[in-house]
């Protein structure tokens, strides 16, 4: 700490502390706000505000139907036909992901990854596991929409 200090006289040094700062204060913002969320009761609200993430872009980008069974809810995402989340799931979705809700949340919060939490265990899938890694463009859409409710 004290290198650091010292030596912010620097400016590409104090550039770069202050943009590391920064960084760590929006990711904490983030993570804090997914806590805070992630008692069940709260991800049919959290859901809500994830809707209008999906756009007719990322629809035609992705192309896939995929059904998230959380702990003790189940939500199908539809970038396939309509651009939809709704609760429930869909018999006729290309991809399951089974999870417990931490790892949902720590999914949108960008603490870990869909390629980690499948090779951790942590996330089950049932289907084609590249129409499943399409999903990663929708949660990395979802932990921008957290960073800005965080801020």
């Amino acid at each position: 700490h004290y290198y650091i200090t010292n030596n912010l006289r620097y400016p590409s040094i104090r550039m770069f502390y202050q943009i590391s700062r920064k960084i760590m204060a929006q990711r904490l913002c983030a993570y804090q706000f997914a806590r805070l969320l992630s008692n069940s009761q709260n991800i049919p609200q959290l859901m809500e505000k994830f809707k209008p993430l999906i756009t007719d872009k990322l629809v035609h980008e992705t192309g896939v139907s995929a059904v998230l069974k959380l702990s003790d809810s189940a939500w199908t995402l539809d970038l396939r036909d309509e651009g939809t989340i709704k609760e429930g799931a869909d018999e006729t979705a290309d991809v399951t992901l089974g999870m417990d809700n931490d790892v949902f949340f720590k999914l949108i919060d960008g603490s870990t990854s869909t390629a980690a939490a499948y090779m951790s265990g942590q996330l089950k899938l049932e289907g084609n596991i590249m129409q499943a890694m399409k999903l990663s463009a929708l949660f990395k859409n979802m932990q921008g929409a957290i960073s800005e409710e965080a801020k």
